[in-house]
């Protein structure tokens, strides 16, 4: 399975479910700063082969033109941890067979690509 890169404006929660869950995840603060511009976010994803989750919307366009595999956070960043907790298996199972993006929203998901 491929890693997991969480973006700045996710909740570090959301961080420590995927580590604990034995995924491996950096955060983009680790890796490249709290000023890490949306572009060289999206570039490191995928030169780590990594999936982005975010909540920015600039961020999830770049990575969808650049074909990155993405969680898009259209959630409260309160409930960010429980609801992807509720629905992680799912969304790795949508990524895994080869979707770009899934839209996590309060209530649902959606997939494309």
């Amino acid at each position: 399975m491929r890693g997991w890169l969480v973006d700045n404006n996710v909740p570090r929660s959301v961080t420590w479910l995927l580590r604990d869950r034995g995924e491996d995840a950096v955060e983009v603060r680790e890796a490249l700063g709290q000023e890490a511009p949306d572009r060289a976010v999206v570039a490191y994803a995928s030169a780590q082969g990594r999936w982005l989750i975010t909540h920015d919307r600039g961020c999830a366009r770049d990575a969808w033109h650049g074909g990155i595999p993405h969680v898009w956070l259209r959630t409260p960043e309160t409930r960010d941890r429980d609801r992807l907790q509720s629905v992680l298996v799912c969304v790795i199972a949508d990524l895994e067979a080869g979707r770009t993006r899934v839209t996590l929203f309060t209530r649902g998901y959606r997939t494309d690509r």
